[in-house]
């Protein structure tokens, strides 16, 4: 069977910053470009309608978000082959692509694929974690941006890293009612951070603007009589058909809110499953303690075809994700014949200084806002896959067994075989694993994903326009990780 000739130069996979500034470089050196991304406009989780916002929502989410719009009129002038509400349901080592937009699937083919899917908040299960009512802050954000929805009853915001403080400061200025703020993080995380200190002093601008957020948090705080809890474990929701109390411990005392919702937050980590599905292999991070494309500089894979680009190689933010889309994307025009060597080293070189400088922090902020040692320590009736309704007590007992592969637990007792595959339970069923067995995390597997990875019906699937079924050569083993 002979292979379709591709139509386009390359596929790009989302539309947030890496996506954003590696097509629109591409475009620009005459390469040409299919961008497929989920959401209806540009911009990804961080610009979500950033091209529509009223004057009051650009006044709170302020200049780091609103910059974003710079960089979506720039992609929309250069006016790539853009494909919106689409979803990739596999993705090929060739360059390929399969996906469903508007009720119908199709093949896209390509020379290169840029998988720039982003990154998400860490799912991290707690008694009550499916009540409604209970939502992550990222998704506050996202609600706001595009409705200019806050909450008008009593809020609880709990966990820990940068995103749990700026929707804590935003929320402050648009005056929601915030019962307490209860933060998970350790003085552990604080130590460690310390050596990483003089590093990130060389982006003091940039240390010094966190700063600011959080000295603005603690004074709105203290004006609005909001508590500040530190050093939080135990966290739980309680209600009947939708939330009403949260509990939790600050050290021996124990606290209890009345609330309507509450906003979690426990980091970010990388969105892998379309990578993991092409055959991308992955590393382990021990700090942030999450698996991660195993990239070079330019996001370059073990897959010929197949570059990362953005925090789906590792999580470092959207000003990185911007510059790391770029990188790809001259390393690709590169090797396109669309520029010269020397074209290259000089327009390389520039914006790897650049993001070397956006970077120095990053080993600061990693450590210090790392993942709690027993975050996932909870009881076991607590539900850890949603789609299947498997609680963490069920995997303990497997993994104590000797079954500590997520793909094995997921054959015995449905957990990560839902319509999410794993997406919302992978991290749990991994940290649970290593809990119950004491087998070293980087030593398991991942959770396989198998395409279709996003559901799409069987008569869709039948009606498919997948011309050619392209070859796996090249693909990564299955045992990779």
């Amino acid at each position: 069977m002979v292979e379709t000739k591709p139509k386009h130069d390359v596929i790009v996979v989302g539309a947030g910053p890496a996506g954003l500034a590696c097509s629109t470089e591409l475009v620009g050196l005459g390469v040409s470009v299919a961008v497929v991304d989920e959401q209806g406009e540009p911009g990804g989780n961080i610009y979500r309608n950033v091209t529509h916002l009223s004057a009051q929502q650009r006044k709170v989410l302020g200049l780091d978000y609103t910059i974003g719009r710079e960089l979506v009129e720039a992609f929309l002038a250069a006016a790539p082959d853009y494909l919106p509400r689409a979803h990739v349901w596999q993705a090929e080592a060739t360059g390929n692509v399969c996906l469903s937009q508007n009720g119908k699937s199709r093949k896209l083919h390509a020379a290169y694929l840029v998988l720039s899917t982003g990154a998400m908040e860490r799912p991290v299960p707690f008694p009550g974690w499916t009540l409604p009512g209970v939502m992550t802050c990222g998704g506050m954000s996202n609600l706001y941006k595009v409705s200019g929805l806050i909450p008008s009853d009593p809020v609880v915001l709990a966990g820990s890293g940068p995103l749990l403080w700026l929707v804590a400061e935003h929320l402050f200025v648009m005056g929601a009612p915030i019962a307490a703020i209860l933060d998970t993080s350790t003085r552990k995380g604080a130590a460690s951070a310390a050596r990483h200190l003089p590093g990130a002093l060389g982006r003091l601008g940039y240390m010094m603007k966190g700063l600011g957020m959080m000295a603005a948090v603690k004074r709105a705080a203290k004006e609005n009589k909001t508590p500040i809890y530190r050093d939080v474990k135990n966290l739980r929701a309680e209600g009947g058909e939708r939330l009403g109390k949260v509990r939790a411990t600050s050290g021996t005392q124990d606290l209890c809110f009345d609330v309507a919702t509450l906003l979690v937050h426990e980091g970010v980590i990388p969105e892998t499953a379309l990578l993991r599905q092409a055959g991308c292999a992955h590393r382990w991070n021990p700090v942030q303690r999450y698996w991660h494309a195993d990239v070079a500089a330019d996001g370059r894979t073990n897959l010929p075809s197949v570059f990362v680009a953005g925090d789906g190689a590792f999580v470092h933010g959207a000003k990185s994700a911007q510059l790391k889309g770029q990188r790809t994307a001259l390393s690709i025009a590169r090797e396109l014949g669309r520029l010269s060597e020397v074209e290259f080293r000089s327009r390389v070189g520039s914006v790897s200084k650049e993001l070397d400088k956006e970077l120095r922090p990053r080993p600061f902020i990693d450590a210090l806002y790392a993942p709690r040692g027993d975050l996932f320590h909870v009881a076991d009736d607590t539900i850890v896959c949603r789609c299947e309704g498997v609680a963490a007590g069920r995997i303990r007992e497997v993994a104590r067994t000797g079954v500590v592969d997520p793909n094995e637990i997921k054959s015995i007792i449905r957990c990560g075989m839902g319509p999410c595959q794993g997406r919302m339970c992978g991290s749990a069923v991994l940290e649970l694993a290593v809990e119950a067995s004491g087998v070293a995390a980087e030593q398991i597997r991942a959770l396989r994903q198998r395409p279709p990875i996003k559901p799409i019906s069987l008569e869709e699937l039948a009606a498919a326009d997948l011309d050619v079924v392209s070859p796996r050569a090249g693909r990564a083993d299955e045992e990779t990780r």
